[in-house]
């Protein structure tokens, strides 16, 4: 006889710990005094330098710090090159771009020699703000798109709980960068993006397996399809889940500092996506029925 694992029975347990995950988020967030915004959204200098001699990024920050200058610096091309992306954001909205690259490029010049400037990249305040509303806004269009779809390719009760589940990872992706102080730009915004596109789709196989178990015509009720729909997926779910955990957690590994936020937002997602799909939309589809049934 098949074994069917009761996930739906420990599913307040779950609504719990995402009720004590959002608070704990949201409270950290608070304390760091609100999301870190990248250059892309607030504003900013991003400078190219080829270095003569031999440095490092713990030279190139010691000067900056010296002279008040906050930075993100990041190796590029091949480690003989001596190529750095400098980039450093705006203090205030008020605050000139092209004085601060001015500054900026001064300190450079002043403490190195025989550097060369490769390129300079700026985005004024104004830009980050367009840029910003236009990321919010992408977010919300996809939302949109997803339902939709869902709703023209299953019944709308599948579709909503795809849905709450999506926000549900969403809302919690962009509280862990909150918490961990995790910059937010366009390859965070991606990485969001991505989360969504992959816990979609790890619903979407339980809820065709929850239709397909529906025309057997049994004595099970509702609760007891879910269980054996997600018990017979869920090798899948964890296979699924594993191998691309493994693979974002070499990008980690590996990446350097330019990719290491970029594949914790992944790792989170990854992780939580996979929650979302067993905890979230499935109950949800649950009570959707018990609602429909109640008015029927």
């Amino acid at each position: 006889m098949e074994k069917i694992i009761p996930f739906i029975k420990y599913r307040f347990i779950a609504y719990a710990v995402t009720i004590t995950l959002i608070v704990i988020f949201s409270l950290q967030t608070y304390r760091n005094g609100g999301f870190n915004w990248g250059i892309d959204f607030v504003g900013g200098i991003k400078l190219t330098v080829k270095f003569d001699q031999g440095v490092d990024t713990a030279q190139i920050r010691k000067v900056l710090t010296q002279n008040k200058i906050s930075a993100v610096i990041q190796q590029v091309g091949k480690e003989e090159d001596n190529e750095y992306l400098i980039s450093t954001k705006l203090a205030s909205r008020t605050e000139n771009v092209e004085e601060s690259t001015k500054e900026l490029k001064a300190v450079i010049q002043n403490n190195f020699k025989n550097i060369e400037i490769l390129s300079i990249e700026t985005v004024g305040p104004a830009i980050g703000d367009f840029l910003k509303k236009s990321a919010g806004k992408l977010i919300a269009l996809s939302i949109i798109i997803m339902t939709l779809y869902l709703a023209f390719r299953f019944e709308l009760k599948y579709s909503i709980g795809a849905i709450v589940a999506l926000v549900h990872d969403v809302v919690l992706s962009v509280l862990f960068c909150g918490f961990a102080g995790i910059e937010i730009n366009i390859p965070i915004v991606a990485a969001i993006l991505t989360i969504y596109g992959y816990s979609v789709n790890d619903t979407i196989i339980i809820f065709d397996r929850v239709r397909e178990n529906l025309q057997i015509k049994t004595k099970q009720t509702f609760i007891d399809v879910i269980d054996k729909s997600i018990t017979q997926t869920i090798s899948r779910t964890l296979l699924t889940a594993l191998t691309t955990l493994f693979a974002v957690f070499a990008l980690y590994m590996i990446g350097g500092e330019g990719l290491n936020e970029f594949a914790s937002v992944l790792l989170f997602g990854i992780v939580i996506g996979t929650y979302s799909s067993l905890y979230i939309a499935s109950p949800f589809v649950l009570y959707w029925e018990k609602l429909t049934l109640k008015k029927a």
